[in-house]
């Protein structure tokens, strides 16, 4: 059996949840190592989910932006994030970040309805987005404990972790345990709400005008569009853009775009124009200008590099060498 634990790849719906994949068939578990440059310019894009996330640095630093805040997580230390938040992150001045990732969906812990109701709902439903996890604070060193103990049982340093079918339940159990283990000190050192809180309604409105733009992406769209798709005034708009995805909303469609074009560079025939056009630039003089300023090559020249790495590889494959 082989317990999953390469590279961590984020795949986002139309909503901007995050297509999540565990460890486990059977367990709503997963462990992955990451290297943040993996991203385009260096910038995990902005997500959510249902699960509780928990990354730890193991070389440089990141600054997320969780639900608008912005925190710098560092070696040494660690994040746990609730669920539902939407969050981004970046590292400074491009240099890189290695890191571990747990990810575990609040289910996992509901053994009965009780502990739902007692222990899982009241954390969840919380005011908390995040907790910035540092040595010197009892509490915060045994969660990282916990996640060391989780990352020992599910991985070996370079490669995947490979078990026999008879130590899969004692993994799973062990795993299980530690998970446990950490939520206990959330339980225990958490204050939760007096009244449990619904979905901020910026981050519902924040949602509907991400998959607005998800879905419409290619047609003509005005910033107002954007804003209506999320029942919330131009203005308002702006402003949740900058706080939840630290750009405005217009450059965010124009990134967006942007995304959609190279996914088309790289995988079609299609001609420039043409690509412009399907991803609702008014025409290719604008996004060839689009496209450089960002990315500091025509799209064309992209197109280019891609297929000279491509036949690059071919033949370094076609020898046996692999880069």
């Amino acid at each position: 059996m082989k317990i999953f634990c390469n590279w961590y790849d984020l795949e986002v719906n139309s909503d901007r949840s995050e297509k999540v994949r565990y460890s486990f068939t059977d367990l709503p578990i997963g462990f992955f190592s990451g290297r943040h440059s993996a991203y385009a310019n260096s910038s995990m894009p902005a997500h959510w989910h249902e699960d509780i996330e928990l990354l730890v640095p193991f070389d440089g630093e990141v600054v997320y932006n969780i639900n608008g805040k912005l925190v710098k997580v560092g070696k040494g230390e660690g994040i746990l994030i609730n669920s539902r938040r939407i969050h981004s992150s970046v590292t400074e001045d491009l240099r890189d970040c290695y890191y571990n990732l747990l990810i575990f969906h609040p289910m996992l812990l509901c053994v009965s309805k009780d502990v739902e109701q007692q222990l899982v709902q009241p954390i969840i439903n919380s005011s908390f987005d995040y907790i910035l996890l540092q040595k010197g604070t009892p509490w915060h060193e045994n969660v990282l404990a916990w996640f060391s103990l989780i990352k020992r049982k599910l991985s070996i340093p370079g490669t995947d972790r490979i078990i026999k079918p008879k130590e899969r339940d004692m993994v799973k159990s062990a795993v299980v345990g530690f998970v446990n283990l950490i939520w206990n000190e959330l339980a225990e050192n958490i204050t939760p709400d007096d009244k449990p809180q619904p979905e901020c309604s910026q981050l519902s409105s924040m949602k509907s005008m991400i998959a607005y733009i998800d879905a419409h992406y290619a047609e003509k769209i005005k910033l107002e569009d954007i804003a209506a798709a999320g029942f919330v005034s131009k203005r308002t708009c702006g402003n949740m853009f900058e706080r939840f995805l630290y750009t405005p909303p217009m450059k965010y469609l124009n990134e967006y775009r942007l995304k959609k074009s190279i996914e088309l560079l790289r995988g079609t025939d299609m001609t420039i124009t043409e690509i412009a056009l399907a991803c609702g630039f008014s025409g290719a003089s604008y996004f060839a200008e689009s496209f450089r300023r960002e990315l500091g090559k025509s799209p064309g020249e992209y197109r280019k590099d891609i297929e000279n790495d491509d036949l690059e590889q071919a033949v370094l494959s076609f020898c046996g060498v692999r880069r």
